[in-house]
């Protein structure tokens, strides 16, 4: 009994870093905020040749895409002052395999969010916490280990990884942008993503410190 304790404990751990990973990934990949800070960041008002609330139009358009609300990514704005389409075909054609990603994460977070609270719920009837609260330390200590070990194996070739993140989870070459000709690449360039990354990172390590810590500090509590 106290083994299946145990395991409905590491249900509702894993979940809850899964939540907290996702999270962390949409924070960035769909607030402006983020997106001001980059294009200050990279100049890139003067790369793509526009005012600033034409590209936070575009921008917001584009987000509103991601997440559903906008059947058509396409948007007409003005750029070196002339009016034009801002996305090429091969963008529209990459941001449908990007929109479908975003759509998959948001069904995987509330698939997690359901593990967790049935993950929880053993232990409402349940006068001993120490599995569940072990579950989380140990749990949260191990994927923390991995994620030291991710981090050193992405920073000693990030483009690789790029590469290898983009093959896994798009099976085709829309991805391959031309900054000459696609202004898509110039609002979110390199920098752009090398940062969302460490925002990812950092998060997702507080997130494992912050659970880990809780743990210990209830474990003790509990005992």
């Amino acid at each position: 009994m106290r083994k299946l304790f145990g395991v409905s404990g590491a249900v509702a751990a894993v979940s809850l870093l899964g939540i907290i990973l996702i999270t962390g990934i949409f924070l960035p990949s769909f607030g402006m905020w983020f997106y001001y800070r980059q294009y200050e960041a990279n100049n890139t008002y003067g790369a793509v040749n526009m005012q600033p609330e034409d590209l936070h139009a575009v921008t917001r358009h584009m987000i509103d895409y991601l997440r559903g609300k906008e059947d058509d990514l396409q948007i007409i704005t003005t750029v070196g002052g002339y009016e034009r389409p801002f996305f090429s075909d091969i963008e529209i054609r990459h941001m449908v395999d990007v929109r479908n990603l975003a759509a998959a994460a948001s069904v995987i977070r509330i698939i997690l969010i359901i593990l967790f609270v049935a993950g929880l719920a053993p232990f409402v009837f349940y006068k001993d916490r120490t599995p569940l609260f072990k579950a989380f330390k140990y749990v949260s200590s191990g994927i923390f280990g991995l994620l030291a070990v991710l981090v050193i194996v992405i920073s000693v070739n990030w483009d690789r990884a790029w590469w290898a993140f983009h093959e896994i989870f798009f099976n085709n070459d829309y991805w391959i942008l031309n900054p000459r000709v696609d202004l898509l690449i110039n609002i979110v360039p390199y920098q752009f993503f090398f940062a969302m990354s460490v925002f990812v990172g950092v998060f997702f390590a507080v997130g494992l410190v912050l659970v880990f810590l809780g743990s210990l500090l209830l474990l003790r509590r509990h005992r």
